[in-house]
This record gives structure tokens, C-alpha cells and sequence, in this order.
């Protein structure tokens, strides 16, 4: 079984993604569903009920981290197009202070290791080398730099057909404290 650890956004920037898709979704450029979210970990096994206990305790006094995208970008040979917040020292600490905290159940290798973490939230996945440059266009033309918050961290289960990940199941959610900006 495979689980995510993902980091939720403040409800006007879901609206904002959600904006874009559906735009693209209209104009026959790409149908993306997943819920907005920047990814901090992958975990391959788990005992869930303690790790949900572990994650309640360690994410309950953390706050929201704010954060800045100023760019778009893709995953080579992916046809994935991303939003993409600068990787700055708040992110950065937020991230691997996560996986040094839980580095006995995380793969040293997975892309979202801090050495390979590209942090990003998809805006389209999957999509052919026409598509994604038409979803680029897109994005440029109705996508500017945004700030947005991580104001939630979520535990996932993660159902995959091959390299896919076709479906996801909530397990675990902890609201991060809240801070004005």
C-alpha cells in the first residue's frame, strides 16, 4: 500500500486552481480532479492508526505556511504541468523537518525526498506533448503569481493502476494553526 502526505491550500486558492482546470476543461485542453495540494511525502507501508497519532502530534502546533508561486513549470516526460512556489527557508524547513521527523518510514529515494523535492501543485497530468503545450498557453494567459497557505496536511491511501494513481482515500487530516498575514 502506498500513502501520501499532503499539504492542503486556503480555499481561494482551490478556487483559483479549480478556475484554470475548468477553463481548460472547456476548452478540450485537460480534465484534472485532484483536489489542489503541494505533496510532502509518499510512505510505501505504515501502521496507520499509530502514524495517525504521530502526525496528529507532530503537525497540531505547527502553523500554516504561506506560500509564494511565481512560475509555472512541467515534469519532463510526464506531461505534467505544475504551479510552482519558491522553494524558500519556511518550505524548505516545513519539508525536511517532516522527514527527518519520520525518516524510519520514508523512502530515501522517493522524488519527494528533501535532495529531490521539487515542490509544486499539478495543474495538469498525463497529457500528451500537444496538450501540454496548449495547457501551458493556457495557464500563461490565465494564471498570474499568486500567494497561497498550506493550511492543512493530510494522510492519504494511494490506489495506483501501474504508474497511475487513480484513486485516493482520506484517512487523517490536522488543520496547521492559523497566523495573520
Amino acid at each position: 500500500m502506498m500513502y501520501g502526505i499532503l499539504g492542503f491550500l486556503d480555499r481561494e486558492t482551490e478556487e483559483k486552481i479549480d478556475k484554470l482546470r475548468d477553463g481548460m476543461k472547456k476548452a478540450g485542453i485537460a480534465d484534472y480532479g485532484m483536489r489542489p495540494h503541494v505533496t510532502i511525502a509518499t510512505h510505501n507501508d505504515l501502521e496507520v492508526e499509530l502514524f495517525k497519532k504521530e502526525m496528529e502530534k507532530y503537525f497540531m502546533n505547527q502553523s500554516a505556511i504561506q506560500l509564494f508561486f511565481p512560475s509555472i513549470g512541467m515534469f519532463l516526460n510526464s506531461g505534467t504541468l505544475y504551479a510552482a512556489p519558491t522553494k524558500d527557508s519556511n518550505l524548505t524547513d516545513f519539508h525536511t523537518s517532516y522527514h527527518e521527523r519520520f525518516k524510519g518510514v520514508i523512502d530515501p529515494k522517493s522524488l519527494y525526498a528533501p535532495s529531490q523535492w521539487v515542490p509544486h501543485c499539478t495543474i495538469a497530468s498525463h497529457l500528451t506533448h500537444e496538450k501540454l503545450v496548449e495547457a501551458f498557453d493556457y495557464s500563461v494567459k490565465h494564471l498570474g503569481p499568486f500567494t497561497a497557505r498550506i493550511e492543512s496536511v493530510e494522510l492519504l491511501e494511494l490506489v495506483f493502476d501501474e504508474d497511475v494513481c487513480t484513486d485516493m482515500k482520506d484517512l487523517f487530516t490536522v488543520d496547521l494553526k492559523r497566523f495573520n498575514s
